[in-house]
Parts: structure tokens; C-alpha cells; sequence
């Protein structure tokens, strides 16, 4: 039954994808930048991906297990920060996602692009410890048990802080915010900051 939800679920998705004009799947000029990430799947698996080429409205990626047509993402970069997608084509290789995200977060894709194309090192690799403001909620899942639903104050990939009215778990313990394992690292102005680590599966 599950599987026949997914099916017509993707089946709607491509139909409204279709139904949009050429101009509004493609406002954006795009630019060549490679630089990697990882990217969180409605299944709630998290995959590497690599960016083939990218504006500030959509992008194309390739990636050894390419989402769905119709897929809803959250992408992960260093260089971009976390932004939600929807995949609009898809290959056996590569695949087309175009960006949900609002004008403020959209101007400053254009700003983070513009200073990669300005570089004189256009991958920021490493700089993974650029944080970049938060926007959204979190599900933040405590290990032993319990769910914290918390406000992102900002995020890298190496880690976030985020904002909740719950009972903070213990600094040490661990959690998990979607694929990505954790610790809680300190505490902040209500809420606390956890440090991911790929250690925990």
C-alpha cells in the first residue's frame, strides 16, 4: 500500500512539473562549479552528491544513485549551505533539482556563488566550518528515546545550534537530526549545539 502512495505521489509531483511554463523552470543562468555535498532523501537516506552546474534556482548534480523524478531533497553543501530541492529530471547519472527556497535565501545563493566564481581557490572545501544561518525547524531525535521539535539557529557541515522550548538533553548525549548523528556539544541561549559525527551509525 505504501509503495502504490509512493507511486502516485511521484505521479503528481511530475504532473505539476510539467504544467509549469519553460521560463519558470528556468529563471536562473547557470554557472560550471563542482564542489560536493550530501543530500537527504525522502526515504531518509543521506547520499554524496557533486554539483555539475548551479544558479541561484536550480542546479544539476550527479550522484551514483540519482532521487526520483519528483523528489523532495535537503542538500547540504559547504560552499551553499542547506537549502530544500525538488528533483525536476532525472538521469541515469545525473539529475536536475530546482531550489524551494525563499528571495533572501536565493540572494544569498547568488552572493555564496558569486564568491566562488570569484575565487581564486573555487572550491571552498575547506572551509567546512563555515556556518551559515539557520532557517526551519529540526526534528532532533534524542538517543534512548524522545523527540525534540527545535528552530535551527544555524548549521554547518560539521554540526548546528538550534532553539527549543522542551527540556535540553544532557551535553554528551547522543542524537540524531535526520541521517546525521551527533552529540550534544554545549549549550546555548535556549537550546544547545550539537557536533555531528560520522563515527555513529
Amino acid at each position: 500500500m505504501s509503495t502504490t502512495l509512493t507511486t502516485l505521489a511521484r505521479a503528481s509531483a511530475i504532473m505539476r512539473l510539467s504544467r509549469q511554463p519553460a521560463s519558470d523552470r528556468r529563471r536562473f543562468r547557470r554557472v560550471n562549479l563542482a564542489f560536493h555535498g550530501r543530500m537527504l532523501g525522502p526515504d531518509g537516506h543521506e547520499r554524496a552528491f557533486r554539483t555539475l552546474d548551479i544558479s541561484p534556482g536550480d542546479a544539476r548534480l550527479t550522484a551514483d544513485k540519482p532521487p526520483f523524478l519528483g523528489d523532495k531533497l535537503i542538500i547540504y553543501a559547504a560552499d551553499i549551505g542547506r537549502v530544500e530541492a525538488i528533483v525536476t529530471r532525472h538521469g541515469a547519472t545525473d539529475f536536475g533539482v530546482r531550489f524551494a527556497a525563499s528571495a533572501a535565501k536565493r540572494e544569498r545563493l547568488a552572493d555564496a556563488l558569486t564568491e566562488l566564481c570569484n575565487s581564486e581557490t573555487p572550491h571552498l572545501g575547506a572551509r567546512r566550518n563555515r556556518r551559515f544561518d539557520g532557517a526551519g525547524g529540526a526534528v532532533v531525535e534524542i538517543e534512548g528515546g524522545g523527540i525534540l521539535h527545535c528552530e535551527i539557529v544555524d548549521f554547518s557541515l560539521v554540526g548546528m545550534a538550534v532553539r527549543t522550548a522542551a527540556t535540553r538533553p544532557l551535553i554528551g548525549a547522543w542524537v540524531k537530526v535526520g541521517a546525521m548523528h551527533g552529540r550534544v556539544s554545549r549549550y546555548v541561549e535556549n537550546g544547545f549545539a550539537i557536533d555531528f559525527d560520522g563515527r555513529k551509525t
